[in-house]
């Protein structure tokens, strides 16, 4: 309990005064720290403690007000100790299992600190702390009902909390609708509830709910502005919407936040926002550190055979990783490898979904079990090598990969980055991705290989079905698009997008519209650079084979930076249409520059925004000059490497086996080259 400072100063003085002439006494000592504590003085108190400890070891009270004192300072393994003291005096001390369990938390001892609140609701099962934080711990091990269970059952207190904890589990169990009431619940009981409205931020970030999102993370943020993860979110989320005032700002403190560790944005957050190899590496660090449990021991080599091969994600369906991978899949050589899809994500009569099933020799529909035992699955199957293919995109389960899923790890095309801590073993790139002077801002060993970027040379290439006009386009004006999402349109890109259509009279730019709100502010930020609204045109998601369409009604793919167009990229050049990219320093700002090297058209990358802006201009304005660029475009499509398919995973497969044949060797993991 807080005391008041004036009458808590003359306490301690007093008590202060009383050691002096006292120093054997250990009440006293435990008196002045209590007081101590009651100021959050925790070195202090800690120190007092440990002397009524010394004097009095038999003092459970003082053992477990020392536990308190440790953990408050941040030394949960020296904490644990002092909690066992206590109970080693009163084996019925509820509260000293308490602490025990939050130490034990604190490490990431999850099944030790379940065991604790257990204990500690044994000892007093009124108290609703320890049975708020039973459920946090069947929470984090993957116990969704159970955790449900435990709610239906908890004393009728803490009501908001409870609610939060259950939409927690519910969101979890992929019942985002009931997650979503709960959270209703949880902020009518409590409106200034700042976890509750973070929470569902997130969840309507994930239905794509934009404005509502950003309300909800602005009422958190005025509440509680330290809560972390908040300030980077925020941000993330009125990038969707455009909403820029005081971007620059907020952008500056929130990578000073990054440089001191402090948890402030999620890695894949700050990839949209911050070209910076270095940041975007601590960031994966810290979400790496905070999110998934220390990493479980690689396995031992076992004799040689087919390697078996799984393929993780949640997205295997209609998606772009897997709109890239499809023909990888299908043409592994079934005499060296054994291929699994390990899916996550929901099983569905999705047509994409349906050709995957047929790709793989196993299709496992895992998506009921928890992280610990998606990643006991895979250890059972001995697998040689997973290939995390989401990495820290929206649904990760990063946790089955820190629980070892194979003896090899490597991290694919779902996530642009490093993923920090080693959580990967190897990540594949190319020398374009990674060149020398970046590759210290990776964790992973890095796996070099001759093109980037999967592709399937089956994917549609339909003819355009709309004429300009039926699409809300000029009939005779140059149109640039850029059908990117709208998290990666940052000021800096609009900016130069504006200055292009100034100098290209008559042109337009065609980018996507999911919220109303969004094209209200795009068009706000046009006028304000002096070019008219109505020059900009917004485009519809559709079906694959109608937005493959309507590339062939533009002129010029413009991409955006720090993020690059990916799929989006390689989709605009399969259907004839150039990009032009500016190259940055990160993975995600050099992924076009990959594409385009592939293609043979280095001409289209631009290493400068000035240059980006007037080779824009130069297209637009030079008809002869676009036609040869779109002639040489159409030469190179078909004998590319970035469309042989069957070359990429050849290659791919050539890395695999190096992979396989250092871990049978014994030999330690190092950059693999394949040429």
């Amino acid at each position: 309990m807080k005391t008041n400072p004036s009458e808590a100063d003359q306490a301690i003085a007093a008590l202060s005064a009383a050691i002096e002439r006292s120093p054997r006494e250990p009440q006293v000592y435990l008196q002045l720290g209590n007081l101590l504590a009651g100021q959050d003085r925790w070195d202090a108190a800690e120190r007092c403690y440990a002397a009524t400890c010394s004097l009095q070891p038999g003092n459970a009270v003082a053992q477990h007000n020392w536990g308190v004192a440790l953990q408050e300072l941040g030394r949960p393994l020296d904490a644990i100790p002092a909690f066992e003291r206590a109970l080693g005096v009163n084996p019925a001390y509820a509260a000293a299992y308490y602490g025990l369990g939050l130490a034990y938390r604190r490490i990431e001892s999850v099944e030790a600190a379940l065991l604790a609140f257990e204990c500690a609701i044994q000892c007093d099962g009124a108290d609703v702390r320890f049975c708020m934080e039973r459920v946090r711990a069947l929470i984090a091990l993957g116990r969704y009902l159970d955790a449900l269970s435990e709610l239906d059952r908890m004393p009728k207190q803490g009501v908001h909390e409870a609610h939060n904890l259950r939409a927690i589990a519910l969101k979890n169990l992929r019942r985002p609708q009931e997650a979503l009431a709960a959270y209703d619940d949880a902020i009518r009981a409590k409106p200034d509830y700042a976890e509750a409205l973070s929470n569902r931020a997130n969840l309507r970030l994930q239905a794509r709910k934009f404005s509502l999102a950003l309300a909800d993370l602005d009422r958190a943020l005025a509440l509680k502005p330290e809560m972390e993860w908040l300030r980077g979110t925020r941000l993330y989320a009125a990038a969707h919407l455009f909403e820029w005032q005081g971007h620059e700002t907020e952008l500056a403190r929130i990578a000073e936040d990054v440089r001191q560790q402090r948890r402030s944005i999620q890695p894949l957050a700050l990839q949209c926002l911050l070209d910076d190899p270095s940041l975007q590496q601590q960031a994966a660090r810290l979400w790496t550190l905070a999110t998934c449990a220390p990493m479980a021991p690689r396995a031992s080599a076992e004799p040689a055979g087919k390697i078996r091969l799984a393929y993780v994600s949640r997205d295997f369906k209609s998606h772009p990783v897997s709109f890239l991978m499809a023909e990888v899949f299908e043409l592994h050589d079934r005499e060296k490898f054994e291929i699994v899809a390990i899916n996550y994500g929901a099983a569905s009569k999705d047509a994409m979904q349906e050709r995957l099933r047929r790709g793989f020799d196993h299709f496992l529909d895992v998506e009921a079990l928890s992280d610990p035992e998606i990643a006991a699955l895979c250890q059972h199957l001995k697998l040689d090598i997973a290939v995390d293919l989401t990495g820290f995109t929206d649904g990760a389960r990063s946790a089955i990969f820190a629980g070892r899923a194979a003896p090899i790890q490597v991290s694919y095309l779902g996530f642009l980055g490093t993923t920090g801590a080693r959580l990967h073993d190897y990540l594949i790139a190319d020398h374009e991705i990674i060149p020398a002077e970046t590759r210290a801002f990776y964790d992973e060993n890095i796996v070099y290989l001759p093109s980037y970027q999967a592709n399937d040379s089956q994917r549609p290439r339909p003819n355009a079905k709309a004429s300009r006009a039926e699409l809300g386009l000029p009939e005779q004006g140059f149109v640039f698009c850029c059908f990117n999402n709208p998290s990666k349109i940052t000021p800096a890109v609009f900016a130069a997008w504006m200055h292009i259509l100034a100098a290209v009279p008559g042109s337009v730019l065609w980018v996507l519209d999911e919220d109303e709100r969004a094209v209200l502010n795009l068009q706000q930020h046009a006028q304000e650079l002096g070019v008219a609204p109505a020059r900009i045109v917004f485009a519809r998601r559709t079906e694959r084979e109608d937005y493959l369409a309507k590339l062939g009604a533009a002129d010029l793919f413009l991409d955006t930076w720090p993020y690059n167009a990916g799929t989006t990229a390689s989709d605009a050049l399969w259907m004839g249409l150039p990009v032009l990219t500016l190259q940055g320093q990160a993975f995600a700002a050099r992924v076009a520059s990959s594409l385009l090297k592939a293609m043979d058209l280095p001409e289209l990358i631009a290493h400068e925004v000035e240059a980006y802006m007037a080779l824009a201009v130069g297209l637009a304005t030079q008809a002869d000059k676009l036609a040869e660029v779109r002639e040489k475009l159409a030469r190179n499509r078909h004998g590319s490497r970035l469309f042989d398919t069957a070359a990429f995973t050849r290659s791919l497969e050539r890395a695999y086996l190096e992979m396989q044949n250092a871990r049978l060797a014994g030999a330690s993991m190092q950059d693999i080259t394949v040429l």
